[in-house]
């Protein structure tokens, strides 16, 4: 019985509080009307006081649940009477252009440059700040002399032709190099084979998880063989670069010229291509020297 006799007391509370809100936006509505009519004073004076009946409302009354239709008319009111004050500024502090060179007209008048009229005025609600210069003769301060630099000549440079190496990036097949090279060729081949003669795609054939450097190196050498015909490069669907081998080297050599293939690449976009064709361990095995 207690808490029900509570709850219904809380009821009429709120109904009591929304009656009054509601009361208190007419209020506002009536103020906002009559903003022309009134003075500004007036229009302050009348917000304040329902600013006013308006906390009074809340007060002691925090820690409630807070009513949803409550709470609308609580924050229209705020709204209303935030707009209302900017109406009344608005409406008392209006002016244009042409009153204010009027009014500056009537102090400095006749055409002559005399602004004691408006100085008297504004040095009655001035700040001067106040400097003490006495102690400026005694700074000891001496200009920076400025000591005038030659021009230095500029060397001509002479423009030479762009000239690409030669034998830069040429492998010889009778060292070390050749038999890693021709190692990756007969893998490109098995897998190729293994896979019903299906382009392999080139970052999952290049790749290799757990060491970088092996990486380069594989780019290196599948570079050598496009280079040399023997494997060529092609996009598939997702326009990624993929990798099939040459049946007829010697007959693809005679119509095209060769080609070198050039990747750029860094760690982090191996760690992309890895996750795109989930390379867990490297297809190209390293060819174990003596």
């Amino acid at each position: 019985m207690d808490s029900q006799m509570e709850a219904s007391i809380q009821e009429s509370q709120q109904d009591d509080r929304i009656i009054r809100l509601q009361n208190l936006i007419e209020q506002n509505i009536e103020i906002e009307q009559h903003i022309e009519s009134n003075t500004f004073s007036e229009s302050i004076t009348a917000i304040e006081n329902i600013i006013s009946q308006a906390e009074d409302l809340v007060r002691g009354h925090e820690k409630r649940s807070a009513n949803c239709s409550e709470l609308l008319l609580d924050t229209e009111l705020l709204r209303r009477n935030h707009e209302v004050v900017g109406k009344s500024f608005q409406n008392n502090s209006n002016f244009s252009d042409v009153m204010f060179c009027n009014a500056i007209n009537n102090l400095v008048f006749n055409e002559v440059e005399d602004w004691n009229a408006i100085c008297s005025l504004a040095i009655q609600v001035g700040n001067p700040i106040y400097t003490n210069d006495s102690m400026l003769p005694f700074i000891d301060v001496k200009p920076k002399q400025m000591e005038s630099k030659q021009r230095a000549q500029r060397k001509t440079k002479t423009i030479t032709a762009e000239k690409r190496p030669k034998t830069s990036d040429k492998l010889e097949r009778k060292d070390e190099g050749s038999a890693a090279v021709s190692h990756t060729l007969k893998q490109i081949r098995r897998i190729y084979r293994s896979g019903n003669n299906q382009p392999i795609p080139y970052y999952k054939l290049i790749c290799n998880p757990s060491n970088f450097m092996e990486t380069v190196q594989n780019v290196l050498q599948v570079s050598f063989l496009i280079k040399e015909n023997m494997i060529a490069l092609s996009n598939d669907d997702d326009g990624y670069p993929q990798v099939h081998v040459v049946a007829n080297e010697r007959s693809e050599l005679l119509q095209t010229e060769a080609q070198q293939a050039i990747c750029q690449l860094d760690v982090q976009f191996c760690k992309a291509m890895e996750k795109r064709y989930n390379i867990t361990e490297p297809l190209l095995k390293r060819l174990e020297t003596d």
